[in-house]
Parts: C-alpha cells; sequence; structure tokens
C-alpha cells in the first residue's frame, strides 16, 4: 500500500492528519459492475468527491462537509495510473488487511481509520470513503 499526501485547494491530505472539506456525492446508486471497477472487493462507506466550489449540481447529488479525524491516505494506484486493476488501491486494501467489503470496513476502523482518501499524483484526491457511513 502506497502512502501519499497531497495539498488540495489548500486542504492537507494526509494520513492521520484530520481534515475537513467539502465534499459532493451522488445520492443514487451507482449501477453494480462487479469487478470492473472492483465494486466487488471495495469497503463498504459513503463515497464522495472533494470539490470545495462544485456550484450547481445535477439532480441526485448533493454537497456538504466531511471531516475525518484519521484518514488513510494512499495512491489511487501504486503505479501512478488512474486503472482498476491489480496495482489499484483496492487490491491494494485487500492485500493488507486480508479481507474485503464490509469486512475490509470493519478492519480499517479497528485500525483506527474513519477514511480513506485515494490520490493521482502528488495534486489531487480522487475516490474518497467515509466508513463510518
Amino acid at each position: 500500500m502506497k502512502l501519499t499526501r497531497v495539498v488540495e485547494y489548500g486542504i492537507l491530505f494526509e494520513t492521520g492528519t484530520p481534515v475537513r472539506f467539502t465534499f459532493v456525492r451522488n445520492t443514487e446508486s451507482s449501477p453494480y459492475f462487479g469487478s470492473t471497477y472492483q465494486q466487488d472487493i471495495e469497503p463498504t462507506g459513503i463515497y464522495a468527491i472533494h470539490n470545495p466550489a462544485p456550484g450547481d449540481l445535477p439532480r441526485g447529488w448533493v454537497r456538504g462537509q466531511m471531516f475525518f479525524d484519521n484518514p488513510l491516505v494512499i495512491a489511487f494506484n501504486e503505479r501512478d495510473n488512474a486503472v482498476y486493476d491489480k496495482y489499484s488501491w483496492k487490491v491494494a486494501l485487500v492485500r493488507t488487511f486480508k479481507t474485503a467489503g464490509r469486512k475490509l470496513s470493519r478492519a480499517l476502523l479497528e485500525e483506527g481509520y474513519d477514511g480513506v482518501v485515494t490520490t493521482f499524483g502528488d495534486y489531487e484526491t480522487r475516490e474518497i470513503v467515509a466508513l463510518r457511513a
């Protein structure tokens, strides 16, 4: 698992550092694609995107504030790709914690993490998961 840190729109995302940020998220359920986007192994929780000034949102999307006391901040992909492959953050977590889905979320919470923030390069966040859903 590749730990990272990033400052995006003036907000520091770093493992173990409390963070408050504005998010947007789709409240409508995504179609289930199974292994295509690794939904079959991903941790459960509220998935969001960091966006401090989203403007007008499409129907079904909401904005709000999210706060993590102890986020786990990791690379979206260990090979600096933006794809779901054997080097993705979801596979890295499954490999590290030896479990998936709801049990993976519980394992992360037991380790003291309340959220997962994925990053791409040194400059942006990608998927964010609030584990206490």
